[in-house]
């Protein structure tokens, strides 16, 4: 099998939840072949049945600790990918004094994805990807030189991978660790300025930032 997100060869890890997992040799990627992706209204359907909304003080809670996170950093503008049925992130950051989009392929699909942001931001959506090598570049195409990227999404674990809980979600089909974002920064350009080792990841690109955009 071929790597999703590299196209590197990956060999087999696993099996649970009724599927198969495989570990990438080149970024460290595990993913889950297509044959065992469920169908996209169900999917769809899965996402409507989370409480992801402004009531959620929870869930507010974890997006403003990863804004915190970012206030080193100059931002004016930014693109929620991956934003869900309630865009809670944009308004937060709208909050903020930030102009902010929100785009999302099944919720918000006709957000035109031609602008380009001081900040894109994506939290828990690189889990959900089922064609990053696709998916990754559209993203990263939106940050403006001098912009930085940030990617919220659960790195799996060194050990007991199989025990894991976070796969056992079916709508969570590829899992990250901290080298494959070493990776992907090598791979995009872009490069890796944080890294919590847990959960959150910030990449910056290079470059001056014009003067108007």
């Amino acid at each position: 099998m071929k790597c999703p997100l590299c196209s590197f060869s990956a060999h087999y890890l696993t099996s649970g939840e009724n599927r198969e997992y495989w570990l990438c040799s080149q970024c460290r990627a595990i993913s889950v072949p297509a044959e065992f992706h469920i169908p996209k209204d169900e999917e769809v359907k899965r996402y409507l049945e989370h409480e992801n909304s402004l009531e959620s003080e929870g869930y507010v809670q974890m997006f403003q600790k990863k804004i915190d996170l970012l206030q080193t950093y100059e931002i004016k503008s930014a693109l929620d990918y991956g934003c869900g049925y309630e865009p809670v992130l944009k308004i937060l950051l709208e909050r903020q004094g930030i102009r902010a989009d929100g785009y999302d392929p099944n919720f918000f699909p006709d957000i035109r994805l031609d602008k380009l942001y001081d900040l894109v931001i994506s939290t828990e959506t690189f889990e959900h990807f089922r064609n990053p090598a696709e998916e990754i570049p559209r993203i990263t195409g939106r940050v403006i030189p001098g912009g930085i990227l940030a990617i919220m999404t659960r790195f799996y674990p060194a050990k007991d991978f199989a025990n894991w809980y976070y796969k056992r979600d079916p709508t969570h089909i590829i899992f990250y660790c901290s080298e494959t974002f070493q990776w992907l920064a090598k791979n995009t350009g872009f490069k890796l300025v944080f890294n919590n080792e847990h959960d959150f990841v910030v990449l910056s690109r290079p470059g001056p930032r014009p003067g108007k955009y």
